[in-house]
């Protein structure tokens, strides 16, 4: 398993980092879409989305994420 940080960007949504444990680059942005569509208010859509790091999921990996 991987870590993932995820880049987004689109209409109805600030963009955004989306941090998702998945197995492979596919399900990341399978996983990042559906946390973007659940925590958005109302319509949205993802016009760009790419994976900015990867990581292996090990005790105490994480992203330190900047404003």
């Amino acid at each position: 398993m991987y870590l993932y940080k995820v880049e987004a960007k689109g209409k109805g949504f600030p963009d955004a980092h989306v941090i998702v444990l998945a197995e492979d680059e596919e399900k990341a942005f399978t996983a990042a879409d559906d946390l973007l569509q659940k925590s958005a208010l109302g319509f949205i859509e993802v016009t760009e989305i790419a994976i900015v790091e990867k990581k292996r999921a090990e005790k105490a990996s994480g992203y330190v994420l900047e404003r």
